[in-house]
């Protein structure tokens, strides 16, 4: 049994380590941008267990990768969330012009309590932040 002192000292640990690790390899889900928009290329994953997720790969990470890549935190449906994980290479070749597919965790929805996964198909952002590109009269 863990006495409170042990309690103190390992959360005061923990608190202090958290922030190190997750500054040098991972980000999560960007604050949105001017306009509640995405700071870069806002990407829409496949349907799966009847619903799906969102992701914003911030343009800053794409021109710039972080050498350990970056973990997103996907937007909130059916009270869950998906981490989608990009690394240095994926961010260098989606800012040259190529697609890179990636699946996000398996997550359990706590609405039908099953796990499950979707697949984002990323590419750069060409003027609406969805990949696609801007609508005839633009």
């Amino acid at each position: 049994m863990l006495t409170r002192r042990d309690v103190l000292t390992r959360g005061a640990t923990l608190l202090l380590l958290v922030p190190v690790i997750g500054c040098t390899t991972s980000s999560s889900t960007p604050p949105p941008g001017p306009g509640g928009t995405c700071a870069g290329t806002d990407v829409t994953s496949s349907v799966d267990a009847a619903h799906l997720h969102t992701v914003c790969v911030l343009s800053s990470d794409l021109t710039n990768p972080p050498p350990g890549g970056v973990t997103y935190i996907t937007s909130s449906n059916g009270e869950h969330t998906h981490n989608v994980t990009l690394s240095a290479a994926n961010l260098t070749a989606i800012n040259g012009g190529q697609t890179v597919m990636v699946t996000s965790t398996s997550d359990v929805d706590p609405i039908n309590g099953a796990a499950h996964t979707h697949t984002f198909s990323i590419n750069k952002a060409t003027g609406n932040g969805s990949g696609d590109p801007p609508p005839t009269g633009w």
